[in-house]
């Protein structure tokens, strides 16, 4: 359940990168991903862990169980995003600036470079 929350932060964050400008350096694309992003991601994020630990209130211990676990895979995955995730963008943005291959990490040509080419 918690991954099906926690997923669009994951959309949140690519959607504020590619909102930022491709000259500016990968420290400031980060800065300028992460302040517009985060606030977005923290009200989100504490919405749904508030909802679930609401429901530990409950009188049937299966909901509550399911309501604590699935408060605590929301904050877990509020801290991957903000950490790790965050570190894989920036991995990912430093491959972008210096046009290597996403996946092979090869030195590829500039996509207006490799339009005119064909």
């Amino acid at each position: 359940m918690a991954n099906g929350i926690g997923i669009d932060d994951t959309f949140v964050m690519l959607a504020a990168w590619r909102r930022t400008s491709v000259k500016l350096s990968v420290p400031e694309r980060m800065g300028h991903m992460m302040s517009e992003a985060a606030v977005s991601i923290t009200i989100t994020s504490l919405t749904d862990m508030i909802s679930f630990w609401i429901g530990i209130l409950s009188p049937f211990p299966s909901v509550q169980i399911f309501c604590a676990y699935s408060g605590f895979a929301v904050c877990f995955t509020y801290l991957w995003h903000i950490t790790f995730f965050a570190g894989c963008m920036a991995v990912s943005g430093h491959c972008e600036f210096k046009n290597l291959h996403a996946i092979f990490g090869y030195k590829v040509l500039p996509e207006s470079v490799a339009i005119k080419g064909t």
